[in-house]
């Protein structure tokens, strides 16, 4: 299923598709499960790995370990791990949800699945790699294994991270 990401990833990103051929991400403003409200333009100058998503969506609890590995693996790069929950009960089901899968990604709360209409999401999971310019890459529905070895060296060489190189130290968190 990654491969219908990277297609569409490297199609966009080709140098033979011009500017105005690129999708603008719909902008978005939500509350964090963390406080606060957070908006698109928060994660400007950086990738963004938008992961739409639900705690009763079998497929999604499946994709979360390797979500999370992901974020791990490359928070102190140029790339966020973003989740939007859109569970009608919000922070009450996700936060419990989050510590039983120990998981550290950030996620905003969408509960009435207004931004997720804006982005044309009709099953979970489903995620969009954005640019640091704020244009979508690509688009993959349903669950992927994140933390495969091809993944990992797809988004080492979107992000430019050299092998074997030591991960810069993350001040934000676990």
């Amino acid at each position: 299923m990654l491969a219908v990401l990277l297609t569409a990833v490297l199609l966009v990103s080709s140098p033979a598709v011009a500017e105005s051929d690129t999708i603008p991400a719909p902008p978005f403003t939500l509350k964090s499960l963390e406080g606060g409200d957070r908006s698109l333009k928060d994660y400007r100058g950086s990738y963004l790995l938008l992961n739409f998503w639900a705690t009763w969506c079998g497929p999604c609890k499946i994709e979360m370990p390797s979500l999370e590995a992901l974020h791990r693996r490359f928070q102190s790069e140029n790339l966020t791990v973003l989740g939007v929950s859109n569970d009608p009960f919000g922070e009450r089901v996700v936060e419990p949800f989050m510590k039983a899968y120990n998981l550290t990604f950030p996620v905003l709360l969408d509960p009435k699945q207004e931004i997720s209409k804006q982005y044309g999401v009709h099953s979970l999971p489903t995620s969009f790699l954005i640019d640091p310019e704020g244009r979508i890459l690509g688009v993959l529905a349903g669950a992927e294994d994140w933390s495969k070895p091809e993944t990992i060296a797809y988004f080492m060489d979107l992000l430019d991270v050299q092998q074997g190189a030591p991960l810069k130290s993350s001040t934000s968190g676990p």
